[in-house]
């Protein structure tokens, strides 16, 4: 393709041809093309570095915190604060460590009455001592009554028993529920068995025999013999009484002064009795049973020298609530703080005053300290002063003409008692030899 720049141009003017390129015309002079005017390249101006925007230094306006939130924050870090203080102080209320036990300051023929008391061989429902009472039946200290659970068989009463006998240990077995939907109340008294063993007077060989026979003059039941082979050697022969109403059983250990009798008061007990009567003596008796070891373990390993020891005994919480409750239903409130067991002394000082070492043992260390803090609020109240007993703080004061102390330790709740005219020195020895 031909440039169309270099096509002739004919003179605008007089007509004549133009060569190509040419500007004017050769025969009249005048300007054959209009002059091309080239527009010079864009200038493209250079970028010019602005300079960047100033800094500034000034700091950022912070926002006012209300006096609310700050008010909030303040609160909830006391909660925080006095949340772990609490901790702390219950932590080291309710940590315990349990001491080195020895066995309790019992009289020596006392203890040796624990012995014999049968352990259940039965495997599948065994009857275990729920509660020990080991008591003085001489002279005076005799009660007809008795501040234990124990019952004792038809003819026979505490008066009686301390015409014949110096001390007597007497425990309440329950039998174990043969199922677990058994219809028998754990609270029932119905199959429980109850256990004595006494230490005869010396020449009193008839001694078993004479119970025997008031037995079977209040039941009008029949009587007849038996004898006990221990699996340890010792031999015991007695009497059996049957009748409508109970099973009792009379053995005398051979060779010594020991007596025992076991009553069950329900007819049905018949095979129970028979079996503990043929296991007496097989064992390390009530020793053989934790809890009731537990139990009177934490009791004074050994008796103040002013004081002399008169009965010791145990109660399971079932039983104290039972009787407390005697005269109607317990009410529910009380019910959280009846403890699982209680373990007692009772004393008597060189004028015949009377004083008692009471252990209440709970659940849960937390458990007892609850019940401390209620204790000490109602004793505060009544102007109770404060005083240190096995390193913890322990209130005392007077009522009812009693000196009373009473301190929490571990998950027992220790109370004590004595003559009002009593020094609180005194008290305080007391509960330092109590092994909690």
């Amino acid at each position: 393709m031909s440039d169309p720049t270099l096509k002739a141009t004919i003179c605008p003017h007089c007509g004549t041809p133009a060569a190509p390129g040419e500007a004017f015309c050769r025969n009249c002079g005048k300007q054959v093309l209009a002059p091309t005017i080239t527009a010079p390249p864009p200038v493209v101006p250079a970028l010019q570095q602005q300079p960047p925007p100033a800094q500034s230094f000034s700091q950022p306006r912070k926002k006012g915190r209300s006096k609310l939130m700050m008010g909030c924050l303040v609160i909830i870090g006391l909660v925080v604060i006095a949340a772990g203080a609490g901790g702390i102080y219950i932590w080291r209320r309710t940590s315990y460590t349990p001491p080195v036990r020895k066995a309790p300051a019992i009289p020596e023929r006392a203890a040796g009455t624990m012995t014999e008391f049968p352990v259940d061989n039965d495997k599948d429902a065994p009857a275990k001592p729920t509660s020990v009472q080991t008591e003085s039946l001489s002279g005076t200290t005799a009660k007809a009554g008795g501040s234990s659970s124990t019952k004792l068989p038809p003819g026979v009463d505490r008066s009686k028993l301390a015409k014949g006998a110096t001390t007597m240990t007497s425990s309440t077995y329950k039998p174990k529920p043969q199922t677990s939907t058994a219809s028998s109340s754990s609270s029932s008294t119905k199959d429980n068995i109850y256990i004595c063993v006494l230490t005869a007077m010396p020449g009193q060989a008839d001694f078993g025999d004479g119970l025997a026979t008031s037995v079977l003059q209040a039941t009008g039941g029949t009587r007849t013999g038996v004898k006990v082979q221990s699996p340890k050697g010792a031999t015991y022969i007695g009497s059996k009484i049957r009748s409508p109403q109970v099973n009792v059983y009379v053995l005398t250990k051979q060779g010594s002064d020991i007596v025992i009798l076991i009553y069950g008061e329900d007819p049905s007990s018949q095979t129970i009795v028979d079996r503990l009567a043929q296991n007496v003596g097989n064992g390390e008796g009530l020793i053989d049973y934790p809890e009731i070891k537990e139990s009177l373990w934490t009791l004074p390993a050994t008796t103040p020298s002013d004081l002399t020891l008169q009965e010791i005994y145990t109660l399971t919480g079932t039983q104290i609530e039972s009787s407390i409750g005697s005269g109607g239903d317990l009410p529910s409130e009380m019910r959280p703080f009846i403890p699982e067991r209680m373990a007692s002394a009772r004393y008597t000082d060189a004028s015949k005053q009377e004083w008692i070492a009471l252990n209440l043992e709970y659940g849960s260390s937390f458990h007892a300290w609850r019940t401390w803090l209620l204790a000490r609020g109602a004793l505060g109240l009544g102007g109770a002063q404060t005083t240190t007993v096995r390193d913890v703080d322990a209130l005392y004061l007077n009522q009812d003409g009693k000196r009373i102390l009473i301190f929490q330790k571990g998950p027992y709740l220790i109370l004590l008692s004595g003559p009002g005219a009593a020094t609180v020195d005194r008290l305080v020895a007391l509960g330092n030899q109590i092994q909690v």
